[in-house]
This record gives C-alpha cells, structure tokens and sequence, in this order.
C-alpha cells in the first residue's frame, strides 16, 4: 500500500510539473516538483523508495514532457548520493539540515545537468546566464516549496528516518 502511495506521490508530482508549474514561474524559474518529491521521500522514508522513485519520476516526468527521461535521470541520481553523504557526515547535521542540504545539492546538480544538455542540444552556451537565470532563482523556488511541503510535515508529528544505505560485501568465492 504504501508503495501505490509513493507512486501516486510521483505521478501526481509529474504531472504537476508539466501542467501546474509553468504556471506559476518566479523569476523565470519553476520549482522541480520531482526532485522535490524525491528528496521529501528520502527524508522521511530512508534510501530505499528513493532508488526506486528516482528512475520512476525520471521516466514519467520524460514521457509527459519533452525532456529525456536519460537525462533526467542522470541529474536526478545526486539525490541518493547526497542524502548519504550528508548522512555519514562528521558533521552532527539535523534532519531539517540534511534534507535542505540534499535538496539544495541535488537541485544544483539537476539544474546544472539539464542546463549543459540543453546547450549541447543547441541553446547558446551561456554560463553566466544559466547561473544568473537559472540555478539561483530555481534553487530559490524549489527551497521555498520545500519548506512549504516540509515544515507542516514536521509540525504534523511525521519524523525523518536515517539516510544510511545498507553496506554489501563482494564476496569471490570459488
């Protein structure tokens, strides 16, 4: 049940995206409202859904839009790698910091991944223009809807699991 849940979660995220959010732009910028969706499972529900809503939301929100789901996976994965980092960080970070820390990184990596690709598709290759226009009143936007998502969340009793991905062992028995 709660797997139909994390689906609807990211359908409807999908779906938002493509259909709500250009709506509703800030300073150009629309929140990434799958990113966001990730990086909120993660901070509540651990590693696990997040490897499995990454490449769902990647691929849904490519089959609604005109982006590519390939690309879109690749700038959504620093979110699993980023929530571990700051996990097993030597720093003692607070839930709210890892999770704003990891949105915050993942939504930079995203921004950065899909800006490179679309001037490889073509877009003049403005760096000073996808910094000024792009990431930072993105990163903006998608900070203050976190907070609008996380915020209620926390004040509704909901508490944050770890971020700790269990650890394998290569095993070469013959």
């Amino acid at each position: 049940m709660r797997a139909a849940g994390w689906f609807a979660l990211v359908f409807g995220a999908a779906a938002a995206q493509v259909t709500v959010a250009p709506l509703f732009p800030v300073a150009g910028a629309v929140p990434e409202l799958v990113l966001l969706t990730v990086c909120l499972a993660g901070a509540f529900s651990g590693p696990g859904p997040v490897m499995v809503l990454t490449p769902l939301g990647a691929v849904m929100l490519g089959m609604l839009s005109d982006r590519d789901p390939g690309l879109l996976l690749v700038a959504y994965l620093p979110v699993v790698v980023l929530g571990a980092l700051l996990e097993d960080a030597p720093l003692p970070l607070g839930h709210a910091a890892r999770t704003y820390g990891m949105t915050l990184g993942a939504g930079l990596a995203a921004r950065t991944v899909l800006g490179v690709g679309a001037m490889v598709g073509g877009a003049p290759a403005a760096f000073g223009t996808l910094a000024t226009a792009v990431l930072l009143p993105g990163l903006f936007v998608d900070m203050l809807v976190l907070t609008v998502c996380y915020v209620p969340l926390r004040l509704a009793g909901l508490e944050g699991g770890g971020f700790r991905l269990r650890r394998g062992r290569y095993v070469a028995g013959l």
